[in-house]
Formats: structure tokens, C-alpha cells, sequence
């Protein structure tokens, strides 16, 4: 192109991706490919194509998916508030937090239910499990 030239590139990133989602080198095809030589690897070793987490797999995995919430939100929330407001703050909650946990626990062992839903259906009747039922499922 010529410095007086008006004419605009026409390339974007819309059009990018769908050249690439046309080509063979795709992120999406390559993973099939992946999983499909894995699979073919595991049936040739003669182990079973399926294997399941264990326990401690499962649990470093879920813990992993609650901290990494807070490791991206924290600093910036304490980048919004400022340094000693946001502590402060993040001190409170933690502390009412802890307390609605040792409420609900407490709650737990007056009523005889030791599930979330449980305790829920024992101190707002049939009304607030099924409420609290639809905003589990709802929440991603």
C-alpha cells in the first residue's frame, strides 16, 4: 500500500476466524485428533479407553476451580477499593462469611438435616427448597 493510499484493509478478525475454522490446522480438529491417537494408544496398551479421576484428582481440580476465582478477583478488587479499604473489606466478608457457616451448621444440628437443601426445606418449608433448588440449577 502507498502512504497517500485510502484504501482500507479489508482483513478482520471475523474474517480470520472463519478462514481458519475452513482450514485443517483448526484448534477444533486438532483435538479430536488428539483424543482419537490417545484413545487409539490406550486401546493399544490393552488398558481400558476410560479412566476416572481419583479422589485426589477430583478434589485438586475443584479446589483449583474455587482459588482461581479469587486469584483473578481479589487484586483487582482490592485495585478498585485501594489497598487498606479493600482489606478491610475483605476481612468483613470473610468474618460474616465464616459466621453464616457456623449458623448453618448450627442450624443443621437443630433440625436433624445435614444438606444445604435440607436445612433450607427445614427453615422456609417446601417454598424455599424449591427456590433454592432452582437457583442451583440456574447458576452456572
Amino acid at each position: 500500500m502507498e502512504p497517500g493510499s485510502t484504501k482500507k484493509n479489508t482483513v478482520s478478525e471475523f474474517s480470520y476466524m472463519l478462514q481458519r475454522q475452513g482450514s485443517d490446522d483448526s484448534a477444533e480438529v486438532n483435538a479430536f485428533d488428539d483424543i482419537n491417537s490417545l484413545m487409539k494408544r490406550e486401546a493399544d496398551k490393552g488398558k481400558s479407553v476410560e479412566t476416572l479421576s481419583s479422589l485426589p484428582q477430583a478434589s485438586f481440580n475443584y479446589i483449583n476451580s474455587i482459588v482461581g476465582s479469587g486469584v483473578i478477583g481479589i487484586p483487582y478488587a482490592l485495585h478498585r477499593a485501594g489497598f487498606g479499604l479493600g482489606l478491610f473489606l475483605l476481612v468483613i466478608v470473610a468474618t460474616i462469611t465464616d459466621y453464616s457457616l457456623i449458623l448453618m451448621v448450627r442450624c443443621g444440628h437443630l433440625c436433624g438435616r445435614f444438606s444445604y437443601p435440607g436445612v433450607m426445606e427445614a427453615a422456609y418449608g417446601k417454598g424455599g427448597y424449591y427456590l433454592l433448588s432452582l437457583l442451583q440449577f440456574m447458576y452456572p
